[in-house]
């Protein structure tokens, strides 16, 4: 990839593509979660510490057969289903895990494995199926015949299977394969030796398939996370002038009624209340909350920044580190330089006159008027506006 943190941590639309995974996971309502981590564990820990997850080290990297017993320690006492998962599968989405634990229970099944139909199969495993139709065989592409490389029905990488049967499964793979790998793909065919229950459930989203080991492949999957995004908060009452133009990464939050313009660009972690307006080239970034019915002119920049309610921002402007008030108004050309170390706050109802330059650490009071072209770096009374001249709004 390329990346300078582990591939899981590599982020698509503002969000690091394990995170996906683990969110589709979550509406399952799963009893236990382990997160198994090779290379860069602690950059993986960190930044998953918020979430409750178990993790497990594969301190070598042999396979995906291995990856699962070095989680076998964290599942000490586990009976149930086990879903099996990868963490760079960001198109993963909760139906299909849901429409494959029903019915894997519902045939109970010792192990089920998620497969799709793909025109283009490549490097992926395919589904090897006997006469009778069932799932007899998962062959990685490696060790597959000719005729088996022909076939379109792909492994995606997701299993579900009965613990019990786990343990003693694992402890018989051997690497007799391209790789030298304990494959966690030949369990089905141990089990079915065995005499269980073993089949596939193919779903019809293809994305299910879609794991990203290239930065192309990140591209394309980036690319239908944010469509998702955009469908999804345009259903919840969003107007999106131009969908081809507008750049929203996960997690934020719009309320119903907001207008973006073309060419907007919200960065995860911002907030937008309800019937806004938020104008063209617009770039919200981390850390900013935006209240209702608030205006966020064309070429306007926006980081840990909080406008609060009715607040406007006719553009083009510059605002980090700064607080707006309810009803305030900022002029064109304004610049904030605000910091960790001292925010700038601005009252309600002030007016900042435009092409003003303030610098924290500062406070404006409620109603108070800089005068368009002002440096400021000293706190500003009310009646700063009345004795310097009147701010010229739009």
């Amino acid at each position: 990839m390329g990346a300078k943190v582990p591939k899981v941590l590599v982020e698509a639309c503002g969000r690091p593509m394990v995170e996906y995974v683990l969110d589709a996971l979550a509406p399952l309502g799963t009893h236990r979660t382990v997160v198994v981590y090779g290379h860069g564990g602690d950059a993986v820990r960190l930044s998953l510490s918020g979430r409750d997850v178990a993790f497990a080290h594969q301190p070598e990297q042999n396979g995906t057969g291995h990856a699962v017993q070095c989680a076998l320690p964290s599942l000490e006492g586990f009976d149930g289903d086990l879903l099996v998962l990868c963490g760079d599968t960001p198109l993963l989405t909760t139906a299909v895990l849901l429409d494959l634990v029903e019915d894997h229970r519902a045939h109970g099944r010792a192990l089920t494995v998620l497969s799709a139909d793909l025109d283009q199969p490549g490097s992926l495993g395919r589904m090897v199926r006997g006469a009778d139709g069932k799932l007899a065989a998962i062959r990685e592409a490696a060790d597959a015949s000719p005729e088996e490389l022909a076939l379109h029905e792909i492994n995606t990488g997701v299993m579900i299977m009965d613990a019990q049967h786990l343990a003693g499964a694992l402890a018989r793979l051997q690497p007799d394969n391209a790789q030298g790998e304990l494959y966690l793909t030949d369990v089905p065919a141990l089990l079915l030796a065995d005499g269980l229950a073993v089949d596939a459930r193919k779903t019809p989203d293809q994305n299910a398939a879609f794991g990203v080991n290239r930065p192309s492949e990140l591209l394309t999957a980036a690319a239908v996370l944010r469509r998702r995004i955009l469908d999804d908060h345009a259903d919840r009452g969003v107007r999106i002038e131009d969908p081809a133009t507008t750049v929203v990464d996960a997690g934020v939050e719009i309320g119903a009624g907001t207008i973006l313009r073309p060419f907007t660009h919200l960065a995860s972690g911002v907030r937008i209340g309800s019937d806004c307006r938020i104008g063209p080239y617009a770039e919200l970034g981390p850390g900013t909350t935006v209240g209702a019915q608030a205006i966020v002119g064309g070429h306007v920049e926006l980081r840990a920044a909080t406008l609060d309610n009715k607040a406007k921002v006719p553009g083009p402007a510059r605002l980090v580190g700064v607080v707006v008030g309810n009803g305030s108004w900022i002029g064109p050309g304004v610049v904030t330089e605000g910091s960790a170390e001292g925010r700038i706050v601005i009252g309600d109802g002030a007016r900042v006159g435009a092409g003003s330059v303030l610098v924290a650490p500062l406070t404006v009071g409620s109603d108070a008027r800089v005068p368009a072209g002002t440096t400021v770096d000293q706190d500003v009374g009310a009646p700063m506006g009345a004795e310097r001249g009147r701010v010229q709004e739009e």
